[in-house]
């Protein structure tokens, strides 16, 4: 499974208030940017923060994972052309069946006209001899 997310309206106000807390506290810990401020260092600021909401996230929100029984996230567009894929794949999967049955029937008669012959061919070798 993968986790893809983080369900935030699952959030007890207990979770929110502690996660409040919680960047407050990091949030005290770094210095503010200011208008001087280098390009390294705004990326820095930016990674920092990704990193501390991801941490933040992971401990007070509920993940989301995808499997196989997750919800369903398409809406109607995506949800037709999935039903015409369907539809297509059904469609190619009785044409394959209906070619297996002409491949079938086109060995059969083969080998009919194969036996045919060959009995011809021992009747005939009886009679000359």
């Amino acid at each position: 499974m993968q986790v893809i997310g983080w369900n935030l309206a699952a959030m007890s106000n207990e979770d929110k208030e502690a996660a409040e807390n919680f960047s407050k506290e990091l949030e005290g810990e770094r210095a503010h940017l200011d208008k001087e401020c280098m390009e390294d260092e705004v990326e820095r600021e930016a990674e920092w923060c990704q990193e501390t909401l991801s941490k933040l996230l992971d401990t007070k929100a509920k993940k989301i994972r995808i499997c196989a029984r997750s919800k369903k996230w398409w809406n109607g567009e995506i949800n037709e052309r999935r039903s015409a894929l369907g539809r297509e794949k059904r469609k190619r999967r009785r044409s394959g069946a209906a070619a297996h049955a002409k491949a079938e029937s086109q060995r059969s008669i083969r080998q009919s006209k194969s036996r045919m012959w060959n009995d011809y061919l021992l009747n005939l070798r009886r009679w000359e001899v």
